[in-house]
Parts: structure tokens; C-alpha cells; sequence
């Protein structure tokens, strides 16, 4: 019954965050990217801070400089994801992004000599021909028909697998373990460098300038607004990290993280389903081989992680007898 909830809490992660997609694409039609990130992570921050404040108090000087490193991945994750999305589709949006399943195995390899089976250099290859059947222009049948928002979100995926593998590498093997810990100071980190860069990035060239930019107050006496940048605060950012702790914490990590990365799915779902400024995503046969050959590949990646866990299982058996 724990793993059925803790299924749960996951794919409803996931079908928040695929929602999310659809929420900052419209929202970006009011405010600038850097202002949306800047205003989720503060309230994210807030919400953590009244309800998990006694757990803030044993924050200290590793906590802080740890998290200030995994804050900035997070913040530069974010910053490619929301400009991106402002140049592609929420469907493209939310695939591309799951392109750090893939390469976190990478960062093991490189950084703690873990070198990655077979099958995921195999997964590697499914995705890249994934991104390709994705990026295929339907009019002039070329492949890899990228635009700027294609290429920032892949960027985007290469700080969320930096941003997950070192959260997961500090947290081995020392004390400052708390991931509600990490989750609020990364969450500061971020709103911070967000607040400090969003008057120099103009949302109309849609580039930084160094000219101030006026902070867009009037935006957010837009209802539509107001309810879409809490709905990213308290909905997609704070609600969300808490079902996946309760998630990954019952659920094997392969498993955890493949329902995790069915934010893709719900992302390309919601905006068939949802018109954004009157538009609805349409899907091709090509898009949907892409998405398909996608989601294969993230799954085939996992199969590392379900190998280990059965390695594990055998010898703590073995252990027992």
C-alpha cells in the first residue's frame, strides 16, 4: 500500500510539473522569464521556511556552501527552461528537458569513475534519434530543424543533471543529508540570482542589457498572472519536491525515476489539450515516434539503477542467511 501512495506521489509530481509547462509559456506573455523564476522561488522559499522551520535551524556554513553550488545549476536549469519556452512549444519544452535522465550516469562516470553499462550509451543514442523525429520539420522534411528554444532547453537539461547529481553526491556519506535542507537554501540561491539578473534582461528583445528594465508590478495585478506565478511557487515547486522526497523515499530509484520523468508525457498532454493564446500544440507522426523513442530511452537508462538495486537485494539475502 506504501509503494502504491508513494506511486502516487510521484506521477502527481509529474502531472503538476507537466501542467507547469503550460502555465509559464502563457505566463510569459505578461512577464519576463527571469521575473517568473524570480517570484516562484521566493514563494517556494516562503513555504518551506513556515512549515519545515524547526529543520532550518540546524543549517550551518557546509549546508550553505554545498547548496549555494546546487542552487546555481538549479537557477541556470530554470533560466534555459523559461527562456526556452518562450521560443518552442510546452510539449518540446517538457521532453527536451528530460534529456538529464541520460546524462547523469555521465556525471557519475566522470566525477566518481562510475562508468555507465552498455544500455546506456544505447539510451543516449534512442534519444538523440528521439530529439531528432521530435525536431522534424513536417513542411521541409529535414532533420534536426531546431530553434533557439530547442537548444536552450537541451542546455537546460545538462544544469538540472548537474543540479541532481550533486545534490545526490553531497548528500553520501555526510551529515548534511536533510533534502528539505538543500530544497529551501537551493530555492534562495535561486530566487536571489534571479532577482539580482531580472531588471537587466528585457523581455521584449528577449537578451540581457545593461540597461534597467522596469520591474513589471502592473503584470501581477493580473489575476490570471498572480494565480499562475502561485501556482508555480506553491503548486510546482514546493508541493511538488515534497511527493517526490515521500516518492523516491518508498520506491526504488529507477522506478521513482521513471515516473518522475513522465512530466514530459502530461507536458505534451496538457498542451494539446490547452490552448495557449489561442494555440494548441499539434503533434505529428513524427512527434509522436519522437516522444515515444524519448520515453524509451530514459526508461533503457534506468535499467542501471533496477540492475544495482537487485544486486543489493541479492547480497543483503545472502547477508540474512
Amino acid at each position: 500500500m506504501v509503494q502504491y501512495l508513494a506511486s502516487l506521489a510521484c506521477i502527481s509530481a509529474a502531472a503538476i510539473w507537466g501542467f507547469a509547462f503550460v502555465v509559464i509559456k502563457d505566463s510569459l506573455t505578461y512577464v519576463s522569464p527571469l521575473y517568473i523564476i524570480a517570484f516562484r522561488f521566493t514563494i517556494a522559499a516562503i513555504s518551506f521556511a513556515c512549515i519545515f522551520w524547526k529543520k532550518l535551524k540546524k543549517i550551518n556554513r557546509k549546508y550553505i556552501l554545498k547548496a549555494s553550488l546546487i542552487g546555481l545549476f538549479l537557477f541556470l536549469a530554470y533560466l534555459f527552461q523559461t527562456i526556452g519556452c518562450n521560443f518552442t512549444s510546452p510539449g518540446k519544452n517538457a521532453f527536451f528537458t528530460t534529456i538529464y535522465v541520460i546524462l547523469v550516469p555521465y556525471l557519475s562516470w566522470i566525477f566518481v569513475r562510475q562508468r555507465p553499462k552498455w544500455f546506456v550509451f544505447l539510451s543516449v543514442f534512442i534519444q538523440i534519434v528521439g530529439i531528432g523525429f521530435l525536431s522534424l520539420s513536417d513542411e521541409k522534411g529535414v532533420w534536426f530543424i531546431m530553434n533557439r528554444g530547442d537548444v536552450l532547453t537541451l542546455i537546460c537539461g545538462v544544469f538540472y543533471a548537474l543540479q541532481i547529481f550533486f545534490q545526490g553526491f553531497f548528500s553520501q556519506g555526510s551529515d548534511e543529508n536533510d533534502p528539505v535542507i538543500y530544497a529551501f537554501l537551493e530555492f534562495v540561491v535561486a530566487g536571489l540570482l534571479a532577482w539580482i539578473f531580472s531588471p537587466f534582461y528585457d523581455g521584449q528583445t528577449s537578451s540581457f542589457t545593461l540597461i534597467l528594465q522596469k520591474v513589471p508590478f502592473e503584470a501581477f495585478f493580473n489575476f490570471k498572472v498572480l494565480l499562475s506565478v502561485l501556482y508555480l511557487g506553491i503548486f510546482s515547486t514546493a508541493i511538488s519536491f515534497t511527493l517526490q522526497n515521500i516518492g523516491l523515499k518508498y520506491l526504488k530509484s529507477s522506478i521513482g525515476t521513471i515516473l518522475l520523468s513522465f512530466e514530459s508525457v502530461f507536458g505534451m498532454l496538457f498542451a494539446i489539450l490547452i490552448p495557449v493564446n489561442g494555440v494548441r500544440e499539434r503533434l505529428s507522426v513524427y512527434g509522436i515516434i519522437g516522444c515515444l523513442l524519448i520515453l524509451a530511452a530514459i526508461i533503457l537508462a534506468q535499467k542501471d539503477n533496477n540492475t544495482e538495486t537487485v544486486k543489493h537485494k541479492e547480497s543483503d539475502d545472502n547477508k540474512k542467511l
